[in-house]
């Protein structure tokens, strides 16, 4: 009725403004019943069709709103049914519980001494799997986990659960004593799994072409150690074994925990690399200073033997010319001074410098140690002294260091003396020749 209302008023206010906007000469009376008529006319057409909609709305309503009444006594009966089915499970339950708590006391009354058994049977179950996850010989018994995981679940075991665990520990007995030439799954240096014999000694040692590997039993396969032991370790291995008998073999009681080990030992370059920029220049200097030394004693060596023939020698033909165009003794002393001044700065050439080698290596060894302590507070400043990992990079730096420094301190400061006793012997013999000369010249 609001909308009739609302319509009326706009008809009425519509022709009172046109009313006042027309100029034509029309009557206004007449125009005026003519509008108020069409205006009844569609208020009555409208109201007539509103009223078909609200009624339609009204059903609508009532229809719905019985449909709810329907479906909301739908849901209290399957509420009601619920609760009652509900209330049976919960019944049953308590009654399974009490059957069950029943029947477990009855079951222990009757296992008694089985019952020990059956928990020793588990449990060796479950040592047999724990050894197995990393055994050698875990592709030749493919089916040996699932067998002892239901093993180890089961509470009470028949009579073939306790023969396979009895096999089992027999098969595992009887490999532990055998050297065996096996094919399995290799991981080869490309990453590639491929086939290839490998030699298992017990269960201790799997071998391909005398190179350790170790298993991977994610990929039910085996891979060749990065790193291997020394080359006379390996080399026990044979290429040619028995079966039937015994070998000598280099074995690993813990089962490849050792050999894992063993790729964490660095190598010779790794752990020269632990001193960092100190410890390369400690190895350049030192190395520099042992060829230096060696070429140095090497032509000393050669000069040597020339001085020692007395045969086409430049210091001695220089000497002897000397001699014979010397007017005295004292001019030739002089003379021979000159030449043996001369002759000794030539041999002692770079022998000082290797002295200085010797020297400046472990000093720069304990610059190396100094600065891998100042590495090592600043990392317990920050990190705390809870991990040692933190300091272990500085504490090693400082500790290569000195140990290169002393490596080669030691072997330089060795050329040097052996070089000073090289010059002094060649002086000694040149100066003999000189004594000699000097006698033959004043008789």
């Amino acid at each position: 009725m609001n909308k009739i209302y609302l319509l009326t008023f706009l008809i009425f206010t519509s022709f009172f403004i046109n009313a006042q906007d027309t100029q034509e000469e029309v009557d206004p009376n007449i125009e005026r019943v003519e509008k108020i008529q069409d205006l009844i006319n569609r208020v009555e057409e409208n109201r007539e069709e509103l009223s078909k909609i609200d009624a339609q709305r009204i059903d609508n309503f009532i229809k719905k709103v019985a449909d709810r009444r329907f479906l909301l006594s739908k849901a209290q009966k399957q509420l009601s049914d619920e609760e009652a089915r509900n209330q049976r499970l919960e019944d049953l339950f308590e009654s399974n519980e009490l059957k069950l708590s029943e029947l477990e006391t009855e079951l222990n009354i009757k296992l008694g001494v089985l019952g020990e058994l059956f928990g020793v049977a588990r449990q060796m179950a479950g040592e047999l799997q724990a050894d197995s996850e990393s055994a050698y010989n875990f592709s030749e018994h493919p089916n040996r986990t699932d067998a002892l995981n239901e093993i180890g679940k089961i509470k009470v075991h028949n009579l073939k659960n306790l023969e396979d665990l009895w096999v089992l520990h027999l098969n595992e007995i009887n490999s532990s004593g055998e050297i065996k030439e096996i094919k399995a799954n290799v991981i080869n240096s490309d990453g590639d799994i491929e086939e290839d014999s490998l030699v298992r000694y017990g269960p201790f040692n799997m071998v391909k072409n005398r190179s350790f590997v170790k298993t991977d039993i994610a990929n039910n396969a085996y891979s060749v150690l990065q790193k291997q032991p020394d080359r006379s370790l390996r080399r026990q291995f044979r290429s040619h074994y028995r079966s039937d008998g015994y070998a000598v073999a280099p074995v690993d009681p813990t089962r490849g925990f050792l050999l894992s080990l063993y790729l964490d030992k660095p190598s010779t370059f790794e752990r020269i690399a632990q001193g960092k920029l100190i410890g390369f220049i400690i190895v350049i200097i030192g190395l520099s200073g042992l060829i230096f030394a060696a070429y140095r004693y090497y032509t000393l060596y050669i000069y040597s033997k020339t001085i020692s023939s007395n045969e086409n020698s430049d210091v001695f033909n220089k000497i002897q010319s000397i001699s014979d165009n010397a007017k005295d003794v004292d001019t030739f002393e002089r003379e021979c001074d000159e030449v043996l001044l001369t002759v000794n700065g030539n041999l002692s050439w770079g022998v000082n410098w290797i002295k200085f080698l010797a020297a400046v290596a472990p000093l720069l060894g304990l610059l190396g140690t100094v600065i891998g302590m100042i590495e090592t507070f600043q990392a317990i400043t920050v990190f705390g002294t809870g991990d040692p990992k933190q300091m272990a990079g500085g504490i090693s730096q400082a500790l290569v260091t000195t140990m290169l420094g002393l490596i080669f301190a030691a072997p330089l400061l060795a050329m040097y003396t052996l070089l000073s006793e090289k010059v002094s012997e060649i002086l000694q013999e040149i100066e003999e020749f000189v004594a000699v000369t000097i006698v033959k010249k004043v008789k």
